[in-house]
């Protein structure tokens, strides 16, 4: 049993010696920490871009004169708790990027090439160490393996993280963020695309907001008033649901995924460590 666990240590020790100097695992850990921050800039993109194009739907009003009375409405308030969903998901989105530079960081300092030949030295340091040692020594032997263990720890966890919420989002959130994301790219596109079709001659100087509040104005004054309306009505329930969806992806691949991740391995670390310095078993 002694032999076996001997050449268990000594195959970690290679593997991570050997995956340390190839930076196999920090390549794919910045690659897909990359596409993770691209994918909350453009929705975060996304979510400002319709936040200001609502704003202008809820300053369009349409002057009526019912029996002579003047009344004015303001059909674009009914996006107004959309509007709120959208500002609150901007924010998500600033803290969701925010965590993945910070993990980009760490992969950084774990990929530090000073740090990265100094853990290799080490691994094949213990390694030679316990193939020469194996019957002197136990718990001189014990103590190397864990400060070896505990350098394997600390070295690979943030890139096995990154790989790890990958395989999350590739397995179970990546449909989800398609289809979310493209349901508001679309709705964003198709309020600048009329807008800019509708006055594109009256209004060739103005801005893309200019150009959104004068379609909004007029499109509502040519059309019904109720099927103005449930456009609307339609267009928040989309859109609410969409941005949900988003919330809920990129709170639990950001934020809660890696605390997660994080708090199993430390505890597994842990508790594999304090087995090795307890036992000090005989190599």
């Amino acid at each position: 049993m002694g032999k076996l666990r001997l050449h268990i240590y000594v195959a970690l020790l290679a593997l991570a010696s050997v995956l340390a100097f190839t930076q196999a695992l920090d390549k794919y850990g910045y690659q897909y920490t990359d596409e993770a921050l691209k994918r909350s800039l453009v929705a975060f993109g996304i979510a400002r871009g319709l936040n200001g194009l609502i704003s202008v739907a809820q300053e369009a009003e349409i002057a009526m004169q019912p029996a002579g009375v003047g009344l004015t409405l303001s059909p674009g308030e009914i996006l107004d708790p959309v509007n709120d969903l959208i500002e609150r998901f901007s924010n998500i989105m600033l803290i969701s990027a925010s965590a993945l530079g910070v993990q980009k960081l760490l992969l950084s300092i774990s990929a530090w090439h000073y740090f990265n030949y100094l853990a290799i030295v080490f691994w094949l340091a213990i390694a030679i160490f316990l193939v020469l040692n194996r019957h002197h020594n136990p718990k001189l032997q014990s103590r190397l393996i864990t400060i070896g263990l505990f350098l394997v720890l600390v070295r690979f966890i943030t890139p096995v993280m990154a790989l790890s919420s990958q395989g999350l989002y590739q397995i179970f959130l990546k449909q989800d963020y398609i289809e979310a994301s493209q349901g508001l790219e679309h709705l964003s596109q198709d309020l600048e695309a009329e807008s800019e079709t509708t006055h594109s001659e009256a209004n060739a100087d103005a801005s893309v907001l200019e150009k959104a509040q004068a379609w909004f104005s007029d499109t509502v004054s040519e059309f019904d008033i109720q099927k103005q309306i449930e456009s609307y009505k339609q267009a928040a329930e989309s859109a609410s649901q969409d941005v949900i969806k988003l919330i809920t992806l990129f709170v639990v691949q950001t934020l809660i995924f890696p605390l997660l991740f994080l708090w199993l391995l430390i505890a597994l670390g842990k508790k594999g460590l304090s087995s090795i310095s307890s036992n000090r078993p005989t190599l």
